[in-house]
């Protein structure tokens, strides 16, 4: 459900809460979803997460706070039967990072196809202002531009850390659905020897190049106006 256009001007800006000091890191996959095979015996779902761990540590070391989807080999619903226990959807995962309304989300994946970073913000067409009811699977759209700047802090960090980089818009699933700057980072093998996505150096270079891109970040990022209504912020309204 959407919220009708405003027939008036919009009002003076009117910033809705953003906690500065919240990270959410996404990591793909996990349980029987296994994602794709990287390498010889190398699971996508196993390289998220230790890429999830890294960033972890080198953003709490900084005093920022990290919301994880997951932090074992499966995503859980937190509570009791029978919600909790329960595999996470990607929608629930969207529902993690708009409940903290957190400074950044990076969804991370990994791939054996190419070598280096690859980044992904939405391919939405940017709106200017973030309503009070959101569609769900548009709801990034507000957020679009402040995605793309991340996007280019990241992708900055990745070119001075000598890893390649792939730098584009795809609407990889919650991407859009969430009302923050996201980004997806999609981890591949450092050279043409597909094993060298799991080695520690290589992948402790990125999540510091990752790491210190979002510290810069988070002091900068501005949300987008709030229509005049009711509320406090936007909310996206899951189907």
């Amino acid at each position: 459900m959407q919220a009708p256009a405003p027939s008036t001007p919009l009002a003076a800006p009117v910033y809705g809460p953003l906690n500065r000091n919240v990270i959410v890191l996404d990591a793909a996959h996990g349980g029987v979803d296994s994602g794709s095979r990287i390498g010889d015996s190398t699971l996508e779902k196993d390289v998220t997460l230790a890429l999830a761990f890294r960033l972890r540590s080198l953003l709490t070391a900084r005093g920022l706070t990290v919301v994880m989807t997951r932090e074992s080999d499966a995503a859980q619903k937190p509570g009791p039967p029978p919600a909790g226990g329960s595999a996470l959807t990607l929608d629930d995962r969207a529902g993690v990072a708009n409940h903290a309304r957190a400074a950044a989300c990076l969804l991370l994946h990994a791939t054996g196809a190419g070598e280096g970073v690859h980044l992904y913000s939405s391919e939405l067409d940017p709106v200017p202002a973030e309503a009070a009811v959101l569609p769900w699977l548009t709801a990034q759209a507000a957020w679009v531009t402040q995605s793309e700047q991340l996007q280019a802090r990241l992708g900055a960090a990745i070119r001075r850390a000598d890893a390649p980089l792939v730098s584009s818009r795809a609407s990889v699933r919650p991407v859009d659905s969430l009302t923050c700057p996201a980004v997806v980072v999609e981890l591949a093998p450092e050279s043409d020897d597909r094993n060298s996505i799991t080695d520690g150096d290589y992948q402790q270079r990125v999540a510091e190049a990752l790491a210190g891109a979002l510290i810069f970040f988070v002091r900068q990022v501005q949300p987008p106006l709030l229509l005049p209504g009711d509320h406090a912020a936007g909310t996206a309204v899951q189907p």
